[in-house]
């Protein structure tokens, strides 16, 4: 029991003769008296900042590229970014300050054509928004196009009527019947 207790003893002090010899190699330093030195401020493992990001679509829910957006903040009422919409209708605005924000479509000549939904953005988040617009974006001539009313079809000459109107949207749009058919005469349907 003896010889037990002598070789514990041993192994020991053998441990901690290796633990002095590592740690004399150890070097401490006293902190400077120049001031306290801070860490980097938390941030998310992601990298993330704060953003607003969303897109941009029209009344058929198609993307809208290529169209300046920008951001407006509901506390001071000012501009803070201008961006561009990507082909997919995407934006993305870095924001310095969090608030409460709104994303404006504008037309070239500053004139706001449509507005997404109004949100706040606190620290290290994210806010997603949308602008949606009220009308079809006609990519060609980079303009909104308004849906028609159904109610000035009303004693309309056969130029304005509602079938017409109908079939110009969908020759505007290439919707084409898949199978015509056979037209159908009055004489037809008494038979």
């Amino acid at each position: 029991m003896n010889r037990q207790i002598v070789a514990s003893i041993g192994v020991v002090m053998m441990t901690g003769t290796a633990l002095l010899a590592q740690s004399s190699s150890i070097r401490l330093v006293p902190p400077t008296r120049q001031g306290v030195q801070f860490a980097q401020p938390w941030r998310p493992a992601n990298g993330g900042d704060t953003k607003i990001i969303g897109s941009v679509i029209d009344i058929r829910q198609v993307p809208v590229a290529r169209v300046k957006l920008q951001l407006r903040s509901l506390v001071t009422g000012t501009v803070e970014k201008v961006v561009e919409s990507d082909e997919n209708g995407d934006y993305q605005f870095d924001v310095v300050d969090p608030g409460s924000y709104v994303v404006e479509m504008v037309m070239v000549d500053g004139y706001v054509i449509a507005l997404s939904n109004a949100g706040s953005v606190g620290r290290f988040e994210t806010l997603r928004t949308v602008v949606q617009l009220p009308g079809r974006w006609d990519t060609q001539l980079r303009a909104m196009v308004m849906p028609q009313n159904s109610s000035s079809f009303f004693g309309m000459s056969a130029q304005n009527t509602m079938t017409a109107a109908t079939i110009t949207l969908a020759a505007d749009m290439n919707i084409a019947p898949i199978d015509a058919g056979e037209p159908v005469s009055a004489t037809s349907q008494q038979q």
